[in-house]
């Protein structure tokens, strides 16, 4: 049995990928007033008594004090291929065609454009937590970058969001959603299933180094989407969502809902 039916309803209400599928979220290290939990794919998020979506060029503010009565408050325009909104700490981290936008959210009804990072026309997921933003880039077929070959995870040092920085970055099959919870990385990556890579952060002086270490890859857990918490990870396809405890390897399953 799902023993956490909160997540699971999470996710399903996440479900707006790229070119409107599905979303994949991780454990971030946000501040105690996001009380939201949404992910990399996901257009919207919750920040204390506001709600963010994104769409079509625009961000639009709603003031959810009373959730029966929710009310915009304002919007904000962003480029056009915007795909995803992650909330970390003060920003807002938007995943778009062309790269990460990062806005800070100092002031909750009008969040400021403060950088961003570029990169090839690609989908575009991405999740934060200790200040590293970890982004997939796939081939998605909504995507004007389908007809190249760009399928890799790039890793972001974003301790200064103003300047973030390229660490590195890794081939991939097709990665789509990913999950961040402590050293644990999980990743959705299409026919290659999911992935898990044990994260090591080294930091000298003012650069960080992560290191990735692939302990496990099941090409049998058909993946699209996760939402890593607490040992607790929710895969997502577009046929069911599954559950697995990941506290050791290999995972177990706990329950399935289709």
């Amino acid at each position: 049995m799902i023993k956490n039916s909160l997540l699971s309803i999470g996710l399903v209400l996440a479900l707006q990928g790229c070119g409107g599928g599905s979303s994949s979220s991780s454990s971030s290290d946000s501040v105690s007033t996001v009380t939201g939990k949404a992910g990399s794919l996901a257009k919207y998020a919750v920040v204390g008594n506001y709600l963010y979506t994104v769409n079509s060029g625009v961000m639009n503010i709603l003031d959810i004090t009373d959730a029966s009565k929710p009310k915009k408050v304002s919007k904000v325009h962003l480029p056009w291929d915007v795909e995803t909104l992650f909330s970390y700490k003060n920003y807002l981290y938007i995943g778009a065609e062309s790269g990460v936008y990062i806005y800070d959210n100092s002031n909750p009804t009008l969040p400021t454009s403060i950088s961003q990072f570029s990169h090839v026309q690609s989908c575009d997921p991405v999740v934060v937590a200790d200040d590293i933003a970890y982004v997939t880039l796939n081939t998605g077929s909504t995507c004007w970058n389908n007809r190249r070959d760009t399928n890799r995870l790039e890793i972001l040092d974003v301790q200064n969001p103003k300047h973030p920085k390229l660490i590195k970055s890794l081939d991939m099959w097709s990665p789509t959603g990913l999950g961040v919870d402590g050293d644990k990385l999980f990743i959705c990556d299409g026919d290659s299933g999911l992935k898990l890579f044990q994260l090591e952060r080294k930091d000298e002086f003012q650069d960080v180094e992560i290191n990735l270490e692939l302990k496990s890859s099941d090409a049998e857990i058909d993946c699209y989407d996760v939402i890593a918490h607490d040992n607790t990870l929710i895969v997502s396809n577009k046929e069911d969502i599954r559950q697995f405890d990941y506290s050791s390897l290999p995972m177990e399953e706990l329950g399935r809902i289709k």
